[in-house]
């Protein structure tokens, strides 16, 4: 089984690392940290052709989302550093307990993803 390829793309390094540690720790993930803004970071992502994205959110990252908008379709996830909110672009949101609820929303957003359709808790 091939493992699934998962972008983290945050604004501040340390964050972006810990969700990266984080993600790692599944054997079915194979995980890239980036630094929004950086020299190169859309041409990675192009190269890299992630299955997911993880970015940060919050008022000074809302540029995140347009560096990765013209991208090969990706499941988009969205995490904000002050608060218990996960956001999957255009599928659904869930409220998480622990920051290793993440994991779990990387891989439910998978099975619940399918081309044309838009879930709704």
């Amino acid at each position: 089984m091939r493992k699934r390829r998962v972008a983290v793309v945050c604004i501040h390094s340390l964050f972006g690392r810990g969700l990266a540690q984080l993600l790692k720790s599944d054997e079915e993930l194979e995980v890239t940290c980036l630094t929004a803004g950086a020299p190169g970071t859309s041409d990675t992502l192009k190269c890299l052709e992630p299955d997911a994205i993880v970015v940060e959110e919050g008022e000074e990252t809302g540029f995140i989302r347009e560096a990765v908008r013209d991208l090969p379709p990706a499941l988009f996830i969205g995490v904000r550093p002050n608060d218990n909110t996960i956001n999957v672009y255009q599928e659904w949101q869930v409220q998480v307990d622990d920051p290793s609820d993440l994991v779990d929303a990387v891989h439910t957003s998978f099975t619940m993803r399918r081309p044309g359709v838009t879930s709704q808790p």
